[in-house]
């Protein structure tokens, strides 16, 4: 293993406007992923693990660590979070999520580039977790630093609701910390975990450029898979847990998430990239773009007239099947948020083409024209 000193000495001659701190930092963060520790050029990425933000900084008594210092800390990381994957080694060993040592991490990066801190760092203790600035700049609320880098890892996921390969080495790590929560009982936990999964899943659509497997490796694409299908499992057994506690004025927004999950990614997409009043469509039969659809939607009442809502199948679900995807999610759209709900028989409605008059359901005409249009 390269000594501190001497990893700090060769990477400040490459780095030569930055400060000892900096070099001390890519070193603390080779040392967690397992090492071992040996200087690279790229080293600089290990400095921009959040763009736009100050560089992380361990908690501790003194804001200059020593030598001393980081050796003490390092093995501490690594053992909390490898103690913590050992809890859930049974989901682990069904998942097969690509080791933090892997290079694919590299490859395979977020929007602000390479997610791998982020994601060990969800499986370390809360009271260890690095001292951490947010990158939404918007978000005012207090949060502890472990929600923080939660909160980090799901911008770099989900930025603008455009896809990044990182997600499909993130999503069953995400996963296993589902679980986690779940056997700790911590349903606040469990919802937010799953919302996050819903936003990611949703953009793992062919508009997107997702939906199939492309040039991932096998192993990468399994893992992914498997995952997915043990989100759904466990998604319909926190829904049977938490019906009623799932709702709230951001209620709308958790439903698609749901919907991305267990039934149709592309139409969550739409409702939430529209933000449940924009609805951008195009007619199949003569290419007419109604761009007062796209600006306005179900907020305007006036195009309400040219939708035929569909049927009213409140009442109709046994709060267990999910085959019809439209009797579920009308349902649980009601549940959560009665005065939305609305919505949804328009959405899964018939529309009419204000140029030639041709008809079809009003969801899937802007799913299409999403495709035709990436």
């Amino acid at each position: 293993m390269m000594e501190c000193a001497e990893y700090m000495k060769l990477f400040l001659r490459d780095h030569h406007q930055l400060k000892k701190s900096d070099a001390k930092l890519c070193y603390q963060y080779k040392c967690v992923l397992g090492g071992p520790v040996e200087y690279h050029r790229e080293d600089d990425k290990l400095l921009s693990l959040y763009q736009g933000k100050k560089p992380v900084k361990v908690e501790l008594q003194t804001e200059n660590l020593n030598e001393e210092e980081i050796r003490r800390m390092n093995p501490i990381w690594k053992a909390e979070i490898e103690k913590t994957l050992t809890e859930l080694s049974d989901l682990r060993e069904e998942l097969q999520p690509v080791a933090f040592a892997s290079e694919l991490w590299e490859t395979y990066r977020g929007a602000y580039g390479n997610v791998v801190e982020d994601v060990a760092f969800l499986f370390c203790r809360e009271d260890l977790i690095p001292e951490t600035e947010k990158i939404r700049r918007l978000d005012f609320k207090k949060k502890e630093d472990y929600e923080i880098i939660f909160d980090n890892l799901c911008e770099n996921l989900t930025h603008q609701l455009s896809l990044y390969p990182a997600m499909y080495l993130a999503v069953p790590y995400l996963v296993l910390l589902l679980e986690k929560k779940r056997r700790d009982k911590d349903e606040r936990w469990e919802h937010k975990i799953i919302g996050a999964l819903g936003d990611i899943l949703t953009t793992d659509i062919p508009a997107c450029g997702g939906g199939e497997q492309n040039d991932l490796p096998d192993e990468v694409w399994e893992s992914y898979q498997k995952s997915v299908a043990r989100l759904q499992e466990m998604t319909k057994d926190y829904l049977q847990r938490n019906l009623e506690q799932a709702g709230g004025e951001e209620g709308i927004y958790f439903c698609a998430e749901v919907l991305a999950i267990l039934s149709d990614r592309e139409a969550a997409f739409e409702m939430l990239l529209g933000g449940f009043e924009q609805c951008p469509v195009a007619c199949p039969d003569c290419d007419y773009y109604d761009e007062d659809m796209e600006a306005d939607g179900l907020a305007a009442e006036e195009l309400l007239e040219g939708i035929e809502p569909a049927e009213d199948v409140i009442g109709k679900w046994d709060k267990k099947d999910y085959t019809n995807t439209y009797v579920w999610f009308s349902n649980l759209m009601h549940m959560v948020n009665e005065k939305e709900a609305w919505k949804v028989r328009y959405y899964y409605g018939t529309y009419t083409c204000p140029e030639c008059g041709s008809k079809g359901m009003l969801i899937e005409w802007m799913k299409r024209s999403r495709r035709e249009e990436a």
